[in-house]
């Protein structure tokens, strides 16, 4: 019986910055960074407590173009939030750029989302939790 997802895949164009926002900024955990073959590395992260970890795919730019061509920028990244206004409020002071400000998600009746932008074009959806 399938319990949990396990993970899921975030493709960037740089793994070394993408790891620092998610830690840094935004603060995820590490929970793997392994080199593997000739200057590869698996890593994998996780918002603290959480059972998914969200592995940082290194692509090149024009694979990433493509695939937020073809997929659209939105596809790369949702994370749930206890409170979103108080989410938002605390990534914007540590210099997080808001792209849409929280407000009602028309997909969900009751629930609540935001946009934010990561450091290269990947932009983040978060909504509140149990909305």
């Amino acid at each position: 019986m399938i319990i949990n997802p396990r993970l899921t895949v975030l493709y960037v164009s740089d793994q070394s910055r993408t790891l620092e926002f998610l830690t840094e900024t935004l603060g995820f955990e590490l929970a793997a960074d392994v080199p593997y073959g000739d200057d590869r590395r698996w890593v994998e992260v996780r918002p603290p407590g959480a059972q998914t970890c969200v592995a940082l795919a290194a692509v090149e730019p024009a694979v990433l173009e493509t695939l937020r061509a073809q997929a659209g920028r939105m596809t790369h990244g949702w994370f749930d939030c206890d409170d979103l206004d108080a989410t938002c409020a605390d990534l914007r002071t540590r210099g997080v750029e808001i792209v849409v400000e929280p407000q009602a998600a028309s997909w969900r009746e009751g629930g609540r989302w935001a946009q934010i932008a990561g450091h290269d074009g990947n932009l983040y959806g978060l909504t509140e939790h149990g909305r």
